[in-house]
């Protein structure tokens, strides 16, 4: 008798715990047409396309990884925030184009770089096809944001990149702090 409740006592909890299971997966399901895992953002950036010129004169932003390995050597981090040159350069790459490059020139390999020529090396990584939109400066906080329209831009990187922006447009935020050292950022979309 106590085998026979043992075996209906296992029978009912494998019963239970295959029902509970087939919800599980039904969430996950669930989760995964809402929020796509990290893992299917990552499978879609594994494959670079198939682009054969950059934006700009330097690999910069909305240009492909392969063309940022080529000109910047080694990535030292993942496939979707990468780092170049050490610290110096930080690469989120989606959808296979860069939609955010940070630099840090407190960094830079060779040395500091005085302001016209940060101005210089930033203006050689944006497309070259880019208009001048509108520049704030905010002499409070040594901040410069300056806004770009690129048509290339728009016809290369993929509009949801954008977010709610325009396609094309693109951010140059450029900032000193207390200390003198310069950081600037290159992202898609408006500055808000």
């Amino acid at each position: 008798m106590k085998r026979f409740a043992v075996l209906l006592f296992v029978a009912i909890l494998t019963a239970s715990l295959a029902g509970c299971k087939a919800d599980d997966e039904k969430i996950v399901i669930m989760e995964d047409l809402n929020n796509p895992s990290r893992e299917k953002i990552r499978a879609k950036t594994q494959t670079d396309p198939n682009a054969r010129h950059i934006l700009s004169t330097q690999p910069g932003i909305g240009d492909v990884r392969q063309h940022f390995d080529k000109a910047y050597g080694e990535n030292i981090a993942d496939q979707e925030i990468a780092r170049y040159m050490g610290e110096f350069m930080i690469v989120t790459f989606e959808a296979h184009r860069a939609v955010n490059v940070q630099y840090q020139f407190a960094y830079h390999p060779g040395g500091g770089l005085n302001d016209e020529e940060i101005y210089a090396y930033l203006d050689e990584r944006i497309p070259q096809d880019s208009m001048k939109v509108k520049e704030v400066k905010d002499g409070n906080l040594d901040q410069r944001i300056i806004q770009y329209r690129s048509n290339s831009l728009a016809r290369s990187v993929a509009k949801e990149s954008f977010r709610r922006d325009e396609p094309g447009t693109f951010t140059v935020s450029i900032f000193k702090n207390e200390r003198g050292k310069v950081s600037a950022t290159v992202s898609l979309g408006q500055a808000r």
